[in-house]
């Protein structure tokens, strides 16, 4: 009988180019990630962001995504890799409480929101991952919202199946509503928290880093708020 091999020596090693082309992908979509959550997902050229990766070969972009589309594509999935395991990992304890109940409101959003509030200092996401994320359904049209959407549904639906068991006189669909505007309100409550530093009532103390748990606390507040009505 043939002993198998370890499982390192079944994976293919990357040769040289092979290295080099990963890398500039991946600065590819590091750039991208900047450039579009500042300036809109529309308003940068594909040629600026393979100026500001240093590629070398104008075309890089189209060689490694193919189009504008694809790369939006690509960079929602690798930023839903990060995100959609951390907040599973923090329902599934919940839903071995389901049929009695005993979690909470605040137990359910904080396992569907704080891991959005920890990618805002995660390095290499922080805010320009928050903002591709806030303007994915409102800045790319149809297809974006399409993204958001498939990047979010297993979660929500699961925090929704959640909620209905703490709130059963709520209409489902008014509790879906909620849960959706929930989520706006936590990518563009992060993404515009220096407006507090402009407000109208003129800079708001509480938007400065040392008092961060203070106001993820108020946040958090507000939005158990807008599900409980």
């Amino acid at each position: 009988m043939t002993a198998s091999k370890p499982l390192e020596d079944a994976i293919p090693t990357p040769t040289p180019r092979e290295t080099v082309s990963n890398q500039t992908r991946d600065r590819l979509m590091r750039e991208a990630i900047t450039l579009l959550s500042r300036e809109g997902l529309r308003g940068v050229s594909l040629r600026r962001i393979v100026t500001a990766a240093g590629a070398s070969n104008p075309s890089a972009l189209h060689y490694h995504f193919g189009s504008r589309e694809a790369l939006i594509e690509e960079i929602t999935r690798s930023l839903q890799a990060w995100l959609e395991p951390r907040c599973l990992a923090g329902l599934a304890p919940l839903e071995a409480h389901l049929e009695s109940g005993d979690y909470s409101v605040r137990d359910v959003l904080e396992a569907l929101f704080r891991p959005i509030m920890q990618m805002l200092t995660e390095p290499g996401y922080g805010m320009d991952a928050i903002r591709f994320i806030a303007r994915l359904g409102w800045d790319f049209g149809p297809k974006g919202q399409e993204l958001s959407a498939q990047m979010h549904a297993e979660s929500l639906n699961r925090g929704y199946r959640l909620l209905q068991r703490l709130l059963p006189d709520l209409p489902g669909e008014t509790l879906k509503f909620r849960l959706l505007l929930n989520m706006n309100n936590v990518y563009y409550g992060l993404a515009y928290r220096s407006y507090l530093w402009r407000s109208p009532f003129g800079p708001m103390g509480i938007a400065a880093p040392e008092r961060g748990p203070e106001l993820e606390r108020l946040f958090m507040d507000y939005l158990v708020a807008g599900i409980r009505g």
